[in-house]
């Protein structure tokens, strides 16, 4: 009997002494997400970094939802901005067109990733008010002027390189380069009070950034 109970505590003991293994998830996968902007705005290199200086990438969007079978449309933008400083850049670029009631109030991930893919590599797209069918640049000065993209003026152009799209579990994304040349304007009053029109040109301007579905 003694045998018994001492070889009982000893396995008891051995088995207390194992070491538990712990499962490990796999990693889930992350989008690399990375902005800057670089160019010339009325004389002046601007140059906007990531991280640096309190910049960082708003990507947003605007919607117009309207009841089936009427097609919805989303316009998206990508705002390099701060948190210590005025002085802004922002594209956007719209409209995709997608039935908010069959997606949820959403374009569905494959007409996201299509309207890009297919708008930005061979633009039929020109410069259009908020990005309403098409590009648009807003520039914020350091004195909070805002000056915006006229689709009435010339010249102006816009490119989309480098196209990926990548999604995790913080939602889907289509990183691109983008560049651009263009006047924005600004509406003000002259020393007498009499309306008048700003002119701001912005050349050889990238921006690399990313659209948010």
């Amino acid at each position: 009997m003694k045998k018994v109970i001492a070889l009982f505590v000893f396995g008891s003991l051995f088995l207390a002494g194992c070491p538990k293994h712990e499962i490990i998830p796999a990693p889930t996968p992350k989008v690399a997400l990375e902005s800057h902007f670089i160019g010339t705005i009325n004389g002046t290199q601007v140059e906007l970094t990531q991280n640096v200086d309190g910049y960082y990438l708003d990507a947003t969007k605007v919607k117009v939802i309207l009841p089936s079978p009427t097609p919805s449309k989303a316009n998206y933008f990508a705002d390099m901005k701060s948190s210590q400083n005025l002085v802004s850049i922002r594209v956007g670029l719209g409209s995709v067109m997608f039935d908010a009631s069959a997606s949820g109030g959403d374009p569905s991930l494959s007409v996201f990733n299509n309207f890009f893919t297919s708008n930005t590599t061979s633009p039929p797209l020109v410069y259009a008010a908020s990005a309403d069918g098409g590009f648009e640049v807003v520039y914020r000065d350091g004195s909070g002027n805002v000056w915006t993209s006229d689709p009435a003026q010339s010249p102006q152009n816009f490119t989309f390189t480098n196209i990926v799209q990548e999604s995790d579990g913080t939602g889907d994304y289509s990183k691109f380069t983008c560049t651009f040349n263009c006047n924005v304007y600004r509406n003000t009053v002259d020393q007498s009070g009499n309306p008048i029109t700003l002119q701001l040109p912005i050349q050889n301007a990238v921006l690399k950034g990313w659209f948010k579905r």
